[in-house]
């Protein structure tokens, strides 16, 4: 006859079995999650070029409107990886114009820039990313509602909670969290409430 589980061997069963299937995802979102930490010093970031020749006389109030409608429409040609390309058409609306010098039209947002050539139609879009192999798992850490990614992050995030509220219940004695665990716990807090604060 088997011996009859506690709460603290249940609670230990899952919280081994629930860490063992999270642990790609904690690794990716550990990564990236790094990687976006220092996403001001360029970590890994690249500059890829895309050249495409457009109608000649766009203004610089149509240019946006006109490139965007452009390059959703057109099948591209290019050796830079789909994910980036994919990424930096769906930004070109937050670029904004910056200058004209020799008819040649600058625009930007954020380290990306577009000069458009107004007499040879010639653009030159310059596209800082990270490699194509890591754009997709920077997108997927920050996704939003809308994209299917949002739903792995919640149950990620149910995940998680879980882990971490079955730890206060896998040990017993003076190693337990009530005697030992919450001190601990507190301290954590303390932690990132000193980072909120002081730094």
């Amino acid at each position: 006859m088997s011996k009859k589980k506690s709460f603290s061997d249940i609670m230990r069963s899952l919280h081994r079995d629930l860490g063992y299937f999270v642990i790609g995802l904690t690794l990716i979102y550990a990564i990236t999650g790094f990687i976006l930490s220092g996403r001001d010093l360029g970590w890994m970031e690249q500059t890829y070029i895309y050249e495409q020749n457009l109608s000649q006389n766009i203004s610089k109030d149509e240019f946006i409107k006109k490139l965007k409608k452009t390059m959703k429409n057109t099948e591209i040609v290019t050796d830079i990886h789909p994910a980036i390309m994919k990424y930096s058409i769906k930004k070109i609306k937050s670029f904004e114009f910056k200058k004209e010098e020799e008819n040649i039209l600058y625009f930007k947002y954020k380290a990306n820039i577009i000069k458009y050539n107004k007499i040879s139609g010639d653009m030159i879009f310059e596209i800082h990313s990270y490699p194509g192999f890591l754009k997709k798992f920077i997108t997927a850490h920050k996704s939003k509602q809308k994209d299917v990614w949002f739903y792995l992050a919640i149950m990620y995030s149910i995940i998680l909670s879980f882990l971490a509220i079955s730890a206060m219940f896998m040990v017993k004695g003076k190693y337990s969290f009530p005697r030992r665990g919450v001190f601990i716990m507190l301290s954590g807090i303390a932690l990132v409430i000193a980072f909120l604060y002081f730094f």
